[in-house]
């Protein structure tokens, strides 16, 4: 079975970019996030994504599941 829809491609748009400064500005106290981890964790927020394929740690601290697991 091929599956038609892989991917949905997000632009970070004006507003977009303003949540993910307002997620850099308040976690970066004591985290290391980036502004393009702070505009990743507010898309997968607004669709309800709850695993990252990523070997970066932060999307843990997120409250994401990382994956693949790390053992």
């Amino acid at each position: 079975m091929i599956t038609e829809h892989v991917l949905d491609v997000v632009w970070i748009d004006q507003h977009l970019a303003q949540r993910g400064w307002d997620v850099f500005e308040r976690h970066n106290i004591d985290k290391k996030w980036s502004f393009t981890d702070c505009t990743s964790y507010v898309v997968m927020k607004d669709f309800g994504i709850t695993e990252a394929f990523a070997f970066d740690h932060h999307f843990e601290q997120m409250g994401f599941i990382r994956l693949p697991s790390v053992l």
